[in-house]
């Protein structure tokens, strides 16, 4: 089973664990087994934990992680910490910082995880990735509340069993609401190798965003964007609506280093959009930036 923790801005960092959760599988870890039975109801295997809810069929599993993916998350991770190999001790830090004009209240979860183990399963599984070892301290994880603007930081020491791999570990963190929802709202991984001498690791946002929109809420055929990017320097702008269903898509170069883009939201040069949010991601060989479009 694999639990789809939170979805970010950008979809090479989604964090996955795997789940053995049947006691006397391969790696069964009965943290992982009390995480499933105790917050989800599922309805076999394989399942997809997602937003704490298990998506089935599997048919459901790649339009719900496309349509989730285009949605900026609220929160900005930062992950620090070190570790010694000598003892195999370390710690890490989860740095979340609410970048939403509403205080959030959620859990902060951590968990070790292993990569590229090969054991053949009954069921024909050989290789297994992003496997639970050990949450830290529990599965229970630790409730916070961060105001708008502000952060917290959760720390956490850890030490890598004698048993497993320190080169194919990970640890994931991430940052999800209580039920009823259960939303996913950020969630990154590092590998411990990458905490022996790193004082801190970025896994999600740019600093500064070298796009942004100039007038947000905006009309259809008036939706200008401030680009600041080297001369030269070759683009694609994305835009979606919320169920992630491509609007538009535009590639370009720069022409100066600081210049204004001007859009019409349009469905492929047919009819203009309806009022309502929408998501855009902006890629260039350097830079990735994502946002929201208030269309009025």
């Amino acid at each position: 089973m694999l639990d789809t923790i939170a979805i970010i801005d950008y979809p090479d960092q989604t964090a996955l664990v795997e789940y053995h959760s049947a006691i006397g599988d391969f790696g069964f870890l009965q943290e992982a087994r009390d995480r499933v039975y105790n917050y989800y109801i599922f309805y076999g295997y394989p399942s997809l934990f997602a937003d704490g809810v298990d998506l089935w069929p599997i048919s459901t599993w790649r339009p719900w992680l496309t349509s989730r993916m285009a949605q900026p998350s609220p929160i900005t991770l930062n992950i620090t910490g070190g570790y010694d190999p000598g003892t195999n001790n370390g710690t890490v830090t989860a740095s979340f910082q609410n970048d939403s004009a509403n205080a959030i209240t959620a859990r902060v979860y951590f968990v070790i995880t292993e990569d590229s183990l090969y054991h053949l399963d009954p069921n024909g599984h050989e290789w297994h990735n992003k496997l639970a070892r050990d949450f830290l301290p529990d599965e229970i994880g630790e409730v916070v509340t961060i105001d708008p603007g502000q952060t917290a930081d959760v720390t956490r020491p850890f030490t890598i069993d004698a048993s497993w791999d320190e080169t194919r570990c990970n640890i994931v963190t991430w940052i999800q609401v209580d039920a009823p929802s259960r939303e996913g709202l950020q969630a990154g991984k590092i590998k411990v190798m990458d905490l022996v001498g790193i004082e801190e690791i970025v896994v999600n946002k740019i600093e500064k965003s070298v796009v942004s929109l100039i007038n947000n809420p905006c009309s259809a055929d008036n939706v200008r964007f401030l680009i600041e990017l080297p001369l030269g320097t070759a683009y694609e702008f994305e835009i979606f609506d919320v169920l992630g269903r491509n609007v538009k898509t535009l590639n370009g170069m720069t022409t100066s280093d600081r210049e204004i883009l001007q859009l019409e939201m349009n469905h492929a040069g047919r009819n203009r959009v309806s009022a309502g949010v929408y998501l855009y991601r902006f890629v260039s060989e350097s830079e990735t930036a994502t946002g929201k479009i208030i269309i009025n």
